[in-house]
């Protein structure tokens, strides 16, 4: 509340001892949260003269997962939005650059560009180390991308993206395993914004790149798939030409995934 009245500065709570305290309501019983604690530690995690050394030592993503978890299942909507936003605010430190999260969260096609890879190699020491621990939300932030508000669906499909940078394995994992929920949001979005579903195909795009050179093993479901590509094959004759080159993109990779019924 002081800091949206200008009272406080970010810069006025930039020691560790009193970063931490900022965070602790993530430790006790989450139903005695408030917005404003959730504003306060976004508006921290955003702030570029917020070391990220200092949010990674406080190793809170488990935690922050876990309060996206419970404003979802409770159905808490003025809790959602601050909360999505704080999740992208720690998975784009988790990518070492803001300005790499930018440009993807624009250009998810950047996803599966090798070179733009290579020129944002990911830092341990300069992103945030737990940042993995999000994949386990991959579910959820796949259901939220199927939210009707368009805020909520765009910043989640944003966190499913910015993700599969940060994390790639963990994010692999999450989408693979989450196809049936995948297809759903992408069913919910063919008649909306091109951009939240591009996010989605690279994503699960990159996915399936990830997969194989990892020679990664994962119990894929093959229904699952095949909603999947038989969207895709929809999405490839759209007239919107960076949907239909994410789509043909897209079906590709899928080729290549193995088929084990």
């Amino acid at each position: 509340m002081l800091m949206e009245h200008g009272y406080i500065k970010v810069s006025d709570i930039l020691h560790k001892a009193t970063v931490s305290q900022c965070f602790d309501f993530l430790l006790g019983d989450l139903s005695n949260a408030n917005v404003s604690n959730v504003k306060l530690c976004f508006a921290l995690a955003s702030a570029p003269e917020m070391n990220t050394h200092i949010l990674s030592q406080l190793q809170v993503v488990r935690r922050i997962g876990n309060l996206l978890e419970f404003v979802a299942a409770k159905d808490m909507d003025d809790f959602l939005e601050p909360t999505l936003e704080f999740c992208r605010a720690f998975i784009i430190r988790g990518t070492g650059s803001n300005r790499s999260g930018v440009a993807l969260s624009e250009n998810p096609a950047l996803l599966v560009d090798s070179a733009f890879s290579m020129s944002i190699a990911v830092d341990q020491q300069t992103c945030v180390t737990d940042i993995c621990d999000f994949g386990g939300n991959m579910g959820t932030f796949l259901e939220l991308v199927g939210n009707s508000d368009p805020q909520i669906s765009n910043l989640a499909s944003d966190c499913v993206v910015l993700l599969s940078k940060a994390a790639p394995r963990e994010a692999t994992v999450g989408l693979l395993t989450n196809l049936p929920k995948l297809s759903t949001a992408m069913d919910l979005l063919k008649h909306e914004s091109s951009l939240r579903l591009i996010r989605l195909l690279y994503g699960l795009a990159f996915s399936c790149r990830q997969y194989l050179a990892q020679g990664m093993i994962l119990s894929i479901s093959v229904s699952a798939l095949m909603r999947v590509e038989a969207l895709v094959s929809v999405f490839k004759g759209s007239n919107d030409s960076l949907l239909a080159d994410a789509a043909s993109y897209l079906s590709a990779e899928l080729q290549r995934l193995p088929r084990c019924g």
